[in-house]
């Protein structure tokens, strides 16, 4: 596999500091900081390239009398279809584009012939029998009618289309373009022999285009889906490597957070501020190179190549990735836990783990001046050896990634000696290379087939190493076991109650070692799971796979599922109810409500085949009603506004000759569903476009209007205008409104210069000089954009503040589904209830994909929210202010309690391992609590009320309270033994028990996900308010 340079040249500079030697930079030359300033990265450069190639030979070859006699008026629209086919995309990705919009283009010139067809024969029943035809362009109301009518249907659904399939979006611009020019000439087409003449010089057209895109996008720097792929999974592996930095460099200093009254806390704090930022800049790349992998991954799977893996390699190496991912970035919340736990030292609270966690436990108030000492010592101590261990992993994780990098093939082999330092132990060779048979055996490097195991083997002494410092700590400290109200805790309140200072001390340390374990588990998980990413890369090279090339198609399967989320949206997914009850062995499973169809409480579940028919039916009005149909009427209603001109009879001329069918199109393209994206795109649109003139200016005089030269100009403000796209993709539609204004000007004024005026003008349109047809191309989108503008904003504004408020309300009734589904996930594991996740109708299975849709739907929340929070700014201030703060806040803590829930449901894994082990622990764990599901019913309840009153803005219920923390280890206590004694089946001593480290994770988390329940429920109480009628009447101040 071909290393993908960019990405190598791209990640120097951000790699760990312990793979590479550390060298004195030289001071870089002038030209090279210019460069490096400018961005101009290879990736830049080939996005720069191949958009300037494609529309450069689209305007070169069009100079030819051969070539511009097959598209007569039309050939300057090559250019924007050569740009519009975006051969800048990967190949895969490309073909899978170009295939869509040859497959719209092919049904825009069947629509617009059967719409002049039926022109034609509308405008024949208004004339006598015998009647010569009419002279083009002679106006007739009848097909006038028949083409508005054809335009407004295409442009209805095409606009459904694209806002129920966002993928479609590039595609629906050329169907736009080809209907929008083939149904506002359609009135002036007299016979069906122009017609066909006319579709077919418009198809050519839109085909040429589509071909030069092909042409560049495959030979012109080409890209494969594959390597962009690779490209980005080297990055998020490089990612990888510098997020555990980061948090190793976090962990050093959460040890000294006790200090907080020291002389020097300010700079402590400061210090912490800064590596907190770091760290989640760190894991803001990780995440944006996740999803740009997900992405891409189903591209890379279904191209055809000459590689090494194969598709389903691909599949199992991007799931080993996502395996990574979840526990580094669930890691990430320690940022979370510490500011948490900062506020409390600041106000010198120690939180009790009872489950009430806002309230303060008797006797857990204010800590004694005398014990700040001991305070600190005890969490400096606990959180300093885990340091020392999670910096000497992350060192060995460096290199592991490294190791699989290279056996990729994905990165050279590194000259380092960071892998020589192993936990005290030196390398066995000395400078020359020779062995020293004193120091032991050599430690396996990066590229060794060897350090698979030397990895699995470090990972398995590190868990009872730090299991032996963890129960020397605690015995010390007098913590007999993890969880409060234990069996030892029982009896003690029962003699001292809570108030006692030595119960206390135990509440503080009990806490502090169920964070310890929290980031201990995590950090053990992450190590698994790049155990897991080596072992596929070692299996890989030994099996052959890596040694040769081989041609590589995709499978069958692969493709029924391409073309299934093509037309679909998705991949087809299983009915959860195919049946009322699904056999297992085991007995019958009978299904939630959440795992059905939602129910209708308009209509009761069809009886028989005709009142399924029936719903069927009644499908259509809810498509209907979509918000994708809302949003085709309004662009349809905006497009009439101006292409109504067409088909009148003393406009019709002027919208021919002035070319306001390009107002039209840039109504279509420009239009936004929300009132703060269309402010936004408005003012792009306006100084995009009167850039776009000003280059076209440029353009032309600079060449003193020499073809060739203005050729060669044109290329230079193309690559400008693909850099700016590359460089800020946010500015893409005004960027692209720009160019196409330049391309409009100049593509033009030169395909005048090779047909001559009278062939220009031969369809009705007027002929301008460049000098007075800039003006007039850019007040024609100008216009456009101003009329797509308004049509957003009347008769109703959909404003980004309502839409951020239905999205806040919708992702709070999908986290409410979420926790419901994550706790019942944690019930069965426990008891040993999921069933064979292999079979798709088991338990375990029907949740585990029920627990990825939600997900998916939360992170597309988020994203969602996120942009609305950044476009908020974009919309007129009327009224009082928005409150942004509180919204913020919202998404932030939504965002936070997925993160928890994620991290719950992660480390249940645990339960099932355990119990496939013959756990007996985990046994006598789980028949010794009950489950935790009418707690979580009270969460969810919470969460769904909030999700109400925020979408419908009504106010709370009064006297709205949040659950206490779903404890797991409610129920601690066992059988008494003989001597009377009861055990405690939660003793420190019990850590190394499978199950036993991920229960105090879900511990901690779960007391996590309380604490932002907390934090929402106020949030939203401030939002919208409470039912609450009572009322207190002060006593004035006596003066």
């Amino acid at each position: 596999m071909a290393n993908p340079n960019p990405v190598e040249k791209n990640e120097k500079s951000s790699q760990p500091s312990g793979t590479h030697k550390s060298t004195a930079t030289p001071s870089r030359p002038f030209v090279k900081r210019i460069w490096d300033s400018l961005g101009i990265t290879p990736l830049v450069v080939m996005f720069m390239v191949k958009g300037t190639v494609a529309s450069t030979i689209a305007l070169s070859i069009y100079q030819s009398q051969a070539v511009a006699a097959n598209y007569l008026n039309f050939g300057f629209v090559m250019i924007i279809i050569s740009i519009t086919t975006v051969p800048v995309l990967p190949r895969g990705q490309f073909i899978m584009n170009l295939f869509i919009c040859v497959l719209l283009t092919c049904l825009a010139a069947a629509m617009v012939l059967l719409g002049q067809y039926a022109a034609v024969k509308a405008r024949e029943s208004t004339k006598a029998d015998g009647a010569p035809p009419d002279a083009y362009g002679t106006y007739n109301s009848s097909a006038s009618v028949i083409n508005a009518i054809f335009l407004v249907i295409n442009t209805f659904f095409t606009n459904v289309l694209k806002a129920a399939r966002p993928a479609l979006y590039i595609p629906s611009i050329q169907f736009t373009i080809f209907t929008a020019i083939g149904f506002t000439f359609g009135p002036s087409q007299p016979t069906m022999e122009y017609s066909y003449s006319f579709v077919k010089e418009l198809l050519y057209t839109f085909l040429t285009g589509q071909a030069i895109a092909t042409g560049v996008a495959i030979f012109v720097i080409p890209v494969s889906s594959r390597k962009v792929f690779f490209a980005e999974a080297t990055q998020l592996l490089r990612g990888f490597q510098a997020l555990l930095k980061s948090q190793s460099e976090f962990l050093a200093i959460m040890r000294q957070y006790g200090s907080c009254a020291d002389a020097h806390s300010q700079d402590v704090k400061s210090l912490r501020q800064r590596r907190a930022e770091s760290l989640k800049m760190s894991l803001q790349r990780v995440i944006s190179l996740s999803a740009k992998l997900q992405a891409d991954v189903v591209y890379a799977q279904r191209e055809a190549a000459y590689g090494h893996l194969k598709g389903t390699d691909i599949r199992d190496f991007y799931r080993l990735l996502r395996g990574v991912l979840v526990p580094i970035s669930s890691l990430s919340t320690m940022t979370d836990i510490s500011e948490r736990l900062y506020r409390n030292r600041e106000s010198n609270n120690v939180v009790a783990q009872s489950g009430e966690i806002h309230e303060k436990a008797s006797g857990d108030g204010d800590i004694l001046e005398d014990d700040k000492e001991d305070v600190d010592l005890d969490w400096q101590e606990l959180v300093g050896s885990l340091h020392e261990s999670f910096e000497t992993v992350v060192q060995i994780l460096d290199d592991a990634i490294t190791h699989v990098l290279v056996l990729l093939k994905l990165a050279p082999v590194p000259i380092s000696s960071s892998f020589l330092i192993r936990r005290g132990k030196s390398n066995s060779e000395d400078s020359t290379g020779n062995v020293d048979v004193e120091k032991g055996p050599r430690v396996p490097k990066p590229g060794d087939l060897k350090f698979g195991h030397y990895l699995e083997k470090e990972i398995n002494d590190l868990r009872p190493y730090r299991t032996a410092q963890l129960q020397k700590w605690a015995g010390s400290k007098g913590v007999k076991s993890l969880m409060h109200k234990s069996a030892a805790w029982a009896q003690k309140d029962a003699v001292n109650g809570l108030g006692d200072q030595v119960l206390v001390r135990e509440t503080r340390l009990r806490r502090q070692l169920s964070l310890v374990l929290y980031m201990e588990y995590l950090g053990y998980s992450i190590a698994t799971t790049i155990l897991a990413l080596v072992q596929f890369a070692e299996a890989k090279v030994r099996d052959g796979t890596l040694s040769k090339r081989r041609l590589i198609t995709p499978t069958y399967q692969t493709i029924k599922i391409w073309i299934k989320g093509m037309l679909f949206g998705h991949e087809s997914k299983m009915s959860a109810e195919d049946t009322g009850h699904e056999s297992e062995p085991g007995g019958a499973i009978r299904l939630g409500d959440a795992l059905k169809s939602p129910r209708d409480p308009e209509h009761l579940p069809p009886k028989n085949s005709w009142q399924a028919f029936g719903d069927r039916v009644r499908s259509a009005s809810h498509i209907l009603g979509s918000d994708a149909a809302q949003f085709g009427v309004r662009v349809t209603i905006a497009t009439m506004s101006v292409g109504i001109m067409a088909y009148l009879e003393k406009t019709h001329t002027f919208f021919i000759k002035q070319r306001v069918v390009w107002a039209v199109i840039m109504i279509i393209i420009g239009m936004k569903p929300t009132n703060g994206s269309a402010n936004f795109n408005l003012a792009c649109n306006i100084v995009f476009s009167v850039g776009g003139m000003a280059s076209a200016y440029i353009n032309w005089y600079v060449a003193d209007g020499h073809t060739t030269g203005v050729i060669v100009v044109f290329a230079f403000s193309m690559a400008f205008w693909f850099y700016w796209a590359a460089r800020c993709p946010r500015f893409l539609i005004g960027i692209v409104v720009g160019a196409l204004t330049q391309v409009l000007i100049i593509g033009y004024e030169l395909q005048v210069r090779v047909l001559g005026i009278a062939k220009a003008t031969s369809t009705g349109q007027l002929y301008y000089p460049i000098y007075e047809l800039a003006p007039y191309r850019l007040l024609l989108v100008l216009a456009g954009s101003v009329v797509a503008y308004i049509w957003t904003i009347f008769p109703v504004p959909i404003t980004e503040a309502s839409v951020l408020r239905q999205n806040v309300g919708r992702s709070l009734f999908v986290l409410a589904k979420y926790l419901s589904c994550v706790t019942t996930t944690v019930d069965q594991r426990i008891h040993d209830e999921e069933g064979d996740v292999s079979i798709k109708t088991s338990p375990g299975r029907r949740l585990q994909d029920m627990r990825g849709e939600l997900l998916d739907e939360l992170i597309l929340l988020i994203n969602a929210m996120q942009q609305n929070l950044v476009d908020i700014d974009w919309e007129p201030p009327f009224g009082g202010e928005f409150p942004k703060q509180a919204y913020s806040a919202l998404v932030d803590e939504i965002q936070n309690t997925v993160q928890y829930l994620t991290v719950i449901a992660y480390c249940s894994e645990a339960f099932s391992k355990a119990h496939a082990s013959s756990s007996t622990w985990l046994s006598t764990f789980a028949a010794s609590r009950d489950r935790s599901r009418h707690k979580s019913h009270k969460a969810a309840s919470l969460l769904t009320l909030l999700a109400a009153s925020v979408a419908e803005n009504q106010a709370l219920p009064p006297y709205l309270t949040v659950p206490k923390a779903v404890h797991l280890s409610a129920a601690r206590q066992v059988e008494a033994r003989d001597d009377g004694a009861a055990d405690d089946i939660l003793d420190v001593t019990n850590l190394d028990e499978p199950g036993f480290r991920a229960l105090g994770v879900i511990e901690v988390a779960s007391a996590r996900t309380i604490d932002g329940m907390n934090e929402l429920a106020q949030i939203v109480k401030d939002l919208v308010g409470e039912v609450d009628f009572s009322f207190q009447i002060g006593k004035a101040k006596s003066s």
